[in-house]
């Protein structure tokens, strides 16, 4: 009994670690330790780069949007690039010709690595941003973005993403589950690099851009990695939002978050680009990224382990609160699905189905990435 208890708790902690715990504790060493970027409020030249694929539906509104953005419009050019599109979207790309949008497409399909070192190598500009078709960015964003590179040691800057609310059944889940992640990449930036950055908004100093390798997953992970690797820091500017409609259902979320495991595994087996020289980036960086992906394991043993503990005799009130504080958790979780698929809202619910289900697509996305499918 003393064993699985332990190792029930073990498990648990490990859990409540990732989660609660690394949350609050970056907060406390910011609270006692910070480096301050050193902003500016000039507006350096930007290359602004969507990439878009099969985004016929979206693209017009999108190149709207940026070509309505507050900036300078001699220091802002548009770069769309289509490589692959096969409806209308590189057509729609071309009658905003006359405004200085450029068109780069091509028939054959790379990926989205390739074409962004296609678009970087054309860009004239000093900062390029890097920006998917579906994320719509606020009018100061670029602004928002560009002051944190007047401290040189800032070698790109990621934004905000926000959820806008819609129909969709876990559209409120996924916009908490942003929020929290913002907190997180907050504190991480105030103490050195955040290990979050997200693809539909990130800056980077085009001097020291890296061609992001064909095989890469996360093209945006990557490009932060290298900066960081390379004794630069990599910034969360909450200042900077963009905005994005929620997935139509959970089951689009699984697969969002299937890919990013699958990349995160692929960071895993090469440790090679770790920041190792940078030892509170790389604290953040297992702790907030790559522990995730060990979490279901956790999970698992930490519920079978104490249900093995619930049938013996000497069952002790601890490992019963963790029994039943587990079953609370999954039966919530089960109760959003079910309330999901009804096209009811219960937020409690919800919210434990979307951990849940989020925290367990390290399985599949480890599948993915060892069978070569992602």
């Amino acid at each position: 009994m003393e064993i699985l208890l332990f190792i029930t708790l073990l498990c648990l902690l490990v859990l409540f670690y990732h989660f609660v715990g690394y949350p609050l504790l970056l907060a406390l060493l910011a609270k006692v330790w910070q480096r301050p970027v050193a902003q500016s409020t000039a507006t350096p030249s930007v290359s602004l780069i969507i990439a878009a694929y099969n985004e016929g539906e979206i693209i017009r509104s999108k190149i709207e949007n940026s070509l309505e953005l507050d900036y300078p419009p001699g220091l802002l050019e548009i770069i769309v690039i289509s490589d692959g599109s096969t409806d209308e979207t590189a057509a729609v790309v071309e009658t905003f010709a006359g405004q200085g949008v450029k068109s780069m497409h091509t028939p054959a399909r790379n990926g989205k690595s390739a074409a962004v070192n296609r678009a970087v190598a054309q860009a004239q500009h000093e900062i390029v941003v890097v920006s998917d078709a579906n994320a719509y960015y606020l009018p100061d964003a670029i602004r928002q973005l560009v002051r944190n590179f007047g401290d040189p040691e800032v070698g790109g800057v990621s934004g905000r993403k926000t959820i806008r609310k819609s129909g969709s059944p876990i559209s409120e889940s996924e916009g908490t589950y942003w929020k929290y992640e913002s907190f997180i990449k907050k504190q991480e930036s105030l103490l050195d690099s955040t290990a979050g950055v997200v693809g539909e908004m990130m800056a980077v100093r085009r001097s020291l851009f890296h061609p992001i390798p064909a095989a890469i997953i996360l093209d945006d992970a990557y490009t932060a990695l290298n900066l960081m690797r390379r004794g630069y820091r990599v910034i969360y500017e909450p200042a900077a939002v963009c905005w994005e409609t929620s997935a139509a259902s959970s089951r689009d979320e699984f697969i969002r978050r299937r890919r990013n495991s699958a990349g995160r595994y692929q960071f895993l087996f090469e440790p090679a680009i770790w920041p190792w020289n940078k030892p509170i980036a790389l604290f953040a960086y297992l702790s907030h990224k790559l522990l995730r992906l060990v979490l279901p394991i956790f999970m698992i043993v930490a519920l079978g382990l104490s249900t093995v503990a619930m049938l013996l005799p000497q069952r002790t009130p601890l490992i019963t609160l963790a029994f039943v504080l587990q079953l609370s958790f999954y039966g919530l979780a089960a109760l959003g699905l079910g309330t999901e698929h009804l096209g009811k809202r219960f937020k409690l619910a919800a919210i434990a189905y979307y951990i849940a289900s989020g925290t367990f697509s390290s399985l599949p996305g480890l599948f993915y990435y060892l069978s070569g499918k992602q």
